[in-house]
């Protein structure tokens, strides 16, 4: 494949991943505001969710954020209930993230939205050709992450 068709491979991608993620978020936003909840709030939480174990230095590099606006956003969660922070019993010098009752249940209802959502989207898909592409996009995701993490890392040496 050619440079210049995989770059315009990658753009058309992008479109499609923003167009994606606007539409979610005019979905879930009446939900959301419910609970006083932005967008990036909500992915703050998905990532604490599906972590037995998270800090606010991995969630900041997860979610591709700077440190101190991940601590922001944390501590506005933590005002509201949503998000508990604790020591780590082996270092107390790390951060703990957990989930509250009262954010298990918003994340319980915006996912049952969104999987309500997602699966009359998906309805009429051949199962195995969403097979094949969740597994290409999990590959793509996986390629992502390893490569913001590779900048991230850089980035701090090089100061």
């Amino acid at each position: 494949m050619k440079t210049d068709e995989r770059s315009e491979l990658a753009e058309e991608f992008l479109l499609f991943v923003s167009t994606l993620m606007r539409g979610m978020g005019a979905i879930f936003r009446r939900m959301m505001d419910e609970y006083d909840v932005t967008w990036p709030q909500f992915h703050m939480l998905k990532m604490v969710w599906h972590s037995e174990r998270v800090t606010v230095t991995e969630l900041s590099n997860s979610l591709m954020i700077a440190a101190p606006t991940a601590s922001r956003m944390i501590d506005s969660l933590c005002s509201k209930g949503l998000l508990e922070k604790t020591k780590d019993a082996s270092d107390q010098r790390v951060t703990l993230l957990r989930m509250t009752p009262k954010s298990e249940k918003l994340f319980s209802d915006l996912q049952g939205l969104q999987n309500r959502i997602m699966t009359e989207v998906l309805e009429g898909v051949d199962t195995d050709e969403l097979r094949r592409n969740i597994k290409s996009l999990s590959g793509i995701a996986d390629r992502w992450l390893a490569t913001v993490e590779k900048t991230a890392k850089k980035g701090v040496t090089d100061e």
